[in-house]
């Protein structure tokens, strides 16, 4: 019952902050402003999140990294991502904005972070070897490559009003993530 209340109380908190967001520039919210909204104590607020950044990452570990997460454990990367991107574009007014976050915590920053933790543990979980005669090649940086590739181009469809259909997206980044640079730039027809 407790962990229910609890998660409502999350709930209703990133709901609170996502309407606020849709009338209010993100870096002029304040705390006492979503406690308000949710109709909460402001000390309820920090019983479940550090700051209104760790809502942002909440909302988006909630809606688009967990369900991701589940479909790269399966071996459907590119499921994953459409995935991931029609979740985006179902909620399209807070991504837009969430995309303006900068900063330490800012929503790039936090959604390359969290896809380098899903494709270190797709890794993981096929039991890739850490030992390879070039230490830059470690599980962590491949995925953290990785990540910052898909980063990129959803960070830069997000910035664009998210007008590219979610297919050419996906089309994108799989070309981006399986094509060799050289194939691209020498190979590629135009």
């Amino acid at each position: 019952m407790n962990q229910q209340k609890s998660q409502t109380t999350e709930e209703v908190l990133a709901e609170s902050l996502k309407h606020l967001m849709a009338v209010i520039p993100f870096e002029k919210i304040t705390v006492k402003e979503i406690t308000d909204e949710a109709h909460v104590k402001r000390p309820t607020f920090y019983n479940h999140f550090r700051d209104k950044y760790d809502v942002v990452e909440y909302i988006l570990q909630r809606d688009i990294i967990r369900p991701a997460h589940m479909l790269i454990s399966c071996d459907m990367l590119h499921e994953a991502i459409r995935l991931m991107l029609n979740g985006m574009k179902k909620d399209s007014d807070f991504y837009i904005r969430a995309v303006k976050i900068e900063g330490t915590n800012s929503f790039k920053e936090v959604l390359m972070q969290n896809l380098t933790g899903i494709l270190r543990d797709a890794m993981n979980m096929r039991g890739m070897d850490e030992t390879h005669s070039n230490p830059i090649l470690t599980m962590d940086n491949i995925a953290e490559c990785y990540a910052l590739c898909i980063t990129f181009g959803i960070v830069k469809w997000i910035q664009g009003g998210m007008k590219i259909e979610v297919d050419d997206v996906c089309e994108a980044l799989q070309i981006m993530l399986s094509e060799s640079l050289a194939d691209i730039i020498y190979h590629r027809k135009k």
